[in-house]
């Protein structure tokens, strides 16, 4: 039922994701919908939350393995992914977090971004305070999966704008952020044409 219904939701939106549709492709009846997650608003939101775990687990695993610029980095291009290759459904997650109703696990990333950051402004790594940290990558990602999940534009440069943007986010956040310069001149002449 949540596969169907995170297809449903993917392919054709809040409209075509109906207690029917859902329970049609899941091959079950509304009552067992109903019992396992309430109402539609339920099975929607669940459905949504699901899809925001890679995000959130790309995070996770970049700073476990190489710490939390690299989880930043990571969760970053997931994020973006996820908004080039789902862009209904980011669009859903992004009126989520403007309703003030993000996914579960968004609030949960944050949450571990923020411990992260406190622990690097603890060690003098950061320009900033955690918490302006975490405003300034927020504003960030959601501006760049804002520009990603929208329907025109030339999807062929995101990836180069997408990548000088979290180069110049970590680099004005972090102490000897490690950015490559030549990278950073390399996208902006890939986007200049």
């Amino acid at each position: 039922m949540l596969k169907a219904a995170m297809r449903l939701l993917s392919t054709q939106g809040r409209e075509g994701a109906t207690s029917r549709a859902i329970c049609a492709e899941a091959g079950v009846s509304a009552p067992t919908m109903y019992h396992h997650y309430g109402d539609l608003t339920g099975l929607h939101k669940a459905a949504i939350d699901e899809t925001y775990v890679q995000v959130a687990e790309a995070y996770r695993r970049g700073a476990r393995e190489k710490g939390p610029q690299q989880g930043l980095r990571a969760g970053w291009a997931m994020f973006n992914h996820f908004a080039r290759e789902e862009p209904r459904m980011c669009r859903i997650v992004i009126q989520q977090i403007l309703a003030g109703e993000p996914p579960s696990s968004v609030a949960g990333t944050l949450d571990t971004v923020a411990e992260d950051l406190e622990s690097l402004h603890a060690q003098g790594l950061l320009n900033v305070s955690p918490y302006f940290a975490v405003q300034m990558l927020w504003l960030a990602t959601l501006g760049s999966i804002c520009f990603t999940a929208r329907e025109d534009g030339d999807k062929a440069l995101y990836p180069s704008l997408q990548n000088s943007m979290i180069d110049m986010i970590l680099r004005s956040l972090f102490k000897e952020c490690g950015t490559d310069e030549k990278v950073l001149k390399e996208n902006d002449q890939h986007v200049r044409g």
